[in-house]
Order: C-alpha cells, then sequence, then structure tokens
C-alpha cells in the first residue's frame, strides 16, 4: 500500500456507500513504512496496547490521538478523525440495518406499488432495503416515529363521504403532495393571509376558464400568497378530495387529488382548503385509523369551510336569486357574476337536490386532464 499523501482536499467529498476503518489504514500505513507498532507507540506517547486497539478496532480514535498520528505520520488529524466518523456512522447505519428486516408487515401496509411507481423504493429489493427507503421518504427514524409524525398529522382534510380511509395509504398521499409542494415552495413569497384573502377573491374568474389554465392561474396566484398548490393522483383507500397542511418554513400546501369527478367539485374543494388556512390556521385534525365514515356535518370547522367556499363562488343573495330563477337562471347568473357555469349549477343542484337536472352543466374531469393536471400540478 502506497503512503497517504494529499488527502484533504478529497475527504470532504468522498462518500462512498462502504467504509474502511482507521486501524485498517493504520496497519498498511505502518506496513507501507515498514514501522511497527511499538514504534509508533514510542513516538506518540501512547501505550503498544492502545495502539494495538485502534488497529484491532476495539477503541475509537479520539481527536488527540489524531493530532498524535499527524505529528508522528504526517498525515492529517483531519483525515484521521473523518475515517473515524465515516466508520462510526457506517458501522451504526449497519447495525441500524440489521434490525430493519424485523418491519416487514409494516412495510406491508404501504402502498408498494405506487411507492415503486414513483421511484420510492424498488419491490424487488430486500425487507431491509425497502424499509430504509420509506423511512428516508417519510424523514423518520423508525416505524415508531412515523406514527407520531404521520399517523396524527397536523392536517385538514376533506374526505369522500362514501370512502374509507386507510391511514398508511393517506399518509403516503399527503408526503407525497407535501414533496411537490417543498420544490414549489423554493424561492416562493411567504405566507400572508391578506394576499391569499386577495387570491381567494380571484379564484371565482379561474373556474370559467378551460381546467388546466384555470389551474395554472390558481396555482400561480396562491403562490403568490405563500401557498403551495399540488395535484397528485388519488390512491385506493384514501378517499380524500384535497387538504391544507403547514410546511416547515411556515408557508402553506394545498393538495388537490383527481377523486373530483365533477369540474365544480374540483374548484368546490380548492376553496374549500383556502378556508381552512384562512379561518382555521392552527387546527389539528387527525388522520381517522378507524373503519368509521368521515362526516362533514358533525364538525363545525368543516361547515365553515363549506360556507366559505359557497359564498366566494355565489354570494348569498345570488343563490336567493338562483332559487326564484330556477334551473334556467345557471347561465344567467354564471355570466352575471362571472364564475363557470358549473359552479353555478353545483350549488343549484345542491339547494334543489337536482344533480340530474344539473348534470350538462357539470361536466366530468375526463383523463386526458387529469393527466395533464399530474403534470402540470405535480412537478
Amino acid at each position: 500500500m502506497k503512503r497517504i499523501e494529499n488527502v484533504d482536499e478529497s475527504i470532504a467529498t468522498f462518500a462512498p456507500d462502504w467504509a474502511i476503518a482507521p486501524g485498517e489504514i493504520l496497519a498498511s500505513e505502518l506496513k507501507a513504512r515498514g514501522m511497527s507498532q511499538t514504534d509508533l507507540a514510542y513516538r506518540t506517547s501512547l501505550s503498544i496496547k492502545h495502539v494495538n486497539q485502534i488497529i484491532k478496532r476495539n477503541v475509537p480514535l479520539s481527536a488527540e490521538v489524531a493530532l498524535s498520528f499527524e505529528r508522528a505520520l504526517g498525515v492529517s488529524a483531519t483525515f484521521w478523525l473523518t475515517t473515524e466518523a465515516v466508520w462510526q456512522a457506517h458501522s451504526s447505519a449497519m447495525v441500524a440495518r440489521q434490525s430493519l428486516g424485523k418491519h416487514e408487515s409494516w412495510l406491508k401496509a404501504f402502498p408498494l406499488a405506487a411507492l415503486a411507481n414513483k421511484g420510492i423504493l424498488n419491490v424487488r429489493d430486500d425487507i431491509a432495503t425497502q424499509v430504509e427507503d420509506l423511512l428516508r421518504f417519510f424523514q423518520v427514524t423508525d416505524p415508531s416515529a412515523f406514527d407520531k409524525v404521520w399517523l396524527q398529522p397536523q392536517v385538514n382534510y376533506k374526505r369522500s363521504q362514501t370512502n374509507k380511509l386507510d391511514p398508511y395509504a393517506t399518509a403516503t398521499w399527503v408526503r407525497l403532495a407535501e414533496r411537490e409542494a417543498q420544490q414549489l415552495a423554493i424561492d416562493s413569497p411567504v405566507y400572508s393571509p391578506k394576499e391569499l384573502r386577495a387570491a381567494a377573491r380571484d379564484l371565482p374568474a379561474y373556474t370559467s376558464m378551460p381546467l388546466i389554465a384555470g389551474f395554472k392561474a390558481a396555482r400561480s396566484r396562491l403562490r403568490k400568497a405563500g401557498v403551495m398548490l399540488v395535484f397528485v393522483e388519488p390512491l385506493d383507500k384514501t378517499g380524500l378530495f384535497g387538504i391544507s397542511k403547514t410546511l416547515d418554513d411556515g408557508r402553506h400546501m394545498i393538495g388537490l387529488t383527481g377523486r373530483m369527478k365533477k369540474l365544480d367539485s374540483f374548484w368546490f374543494a380548492l376553496a374549500h382548503e383556502v378556508a381552512h388556512i384562512l379561518l382555521h390556521p392552527k387546527r389539528s385534525t387527525f388522520i381517522d385509523t378507524s373503519t368509521s365514515m368521515a362526516s362533514d356535518d358533525d364538525d363545525d370547522q368543516e361547515g365553515e369551510a363549506n360556507r366559505f367556499a359557497s359564498e366566494l363562488y355565489l354570494p348569498s343573495q345570488a343563490r336567493e336569486k338562483l332559487l326564484s330563477l330556477g334551473a334556467a337562471g345557471v347561465p344567467v347568473l354564471a355570466e352575471e357574476f362571472g364564475v363557470g357555469v358549473a359552479m353555478v349549477a353545483g350549488q343549484y343542484a345542491h339547494l334543489e337536490n337536482a344533480y340530474p337536472l344539473m348534470n350538462r352543466y357539470r361536466p366530468a374531469i375526463d383523463e386526458a386532464e387529469l393527466r395533464a393536471l399530474q403534470t402540470v400540478g405535480g412537478s
């Protein structure tokens, strides 16, 4: 083995997935120099036993010893300490990794096919590797930490009342949306409630635009208020329409799914989440781990968010006029208030329980639009 030379410039950027113990390097260095452990012990005022213990990896290499090796061997203390740190980190990771295989049942609780499709993990890898990848995705140390962070998240959510909620699939979707929002938040303005209220007033106009154009406009406008709007395709067993959540940097995110089959439901869900950010900034909504259905009618804050969204798209006085005009008044009031026809039709359908009658005004979001939303809102 060659003697160590000029290593300081490379060690800061050298990050292999393996590590060599400093004792192994020391043994090779002594051999290359023709120096015995006893010689090194004399030169460094260390005991022969201590030098031998370092070489056998039985004791860590301290800062004082690293400085001694620098003086005696001409190899910097920085190199020795960095090598020691890398070795210790690698050894700890290997020990921890050995325990990950026991979490197979926890791993299988997640939508692995969807995670593999997103490149989060590879289902062909061993269990320990998949668990490691999943923990890194959720940014937690172990399944216990996952439970604390993700099964009790500070998230406001509006769920389909005909779908049961799977907490692991829901947490996966929330994290996927959060990850997209974090990317969008880079270099964005800080959150401003005043600016968000102004942005909310602009939403009705976007509903009369083609969906993709309207979504882009809403996304850009909300970002100026410090709110990141993303779209992530729904996962089975989540039943989520959308979420609102505070990001770590104090900005906010809104995530929408393709579960809203009707155009008005999509825009209503967006306004609903805007309402949560404005009206309930400190709300703590826990993910339901039971098999019970969601019931927004039993939640005052959900009711407030629904009323906010209804009023935003069609003021109460306009709804009174709509009821007097009947179905024929839907396109008339839409033009009068500068809102999409679907939004007025949705309100009329709700007020009069006339959903079949309003279907001609409430177009479904087709698969092509969902794919386009995923490209625009999840990138």
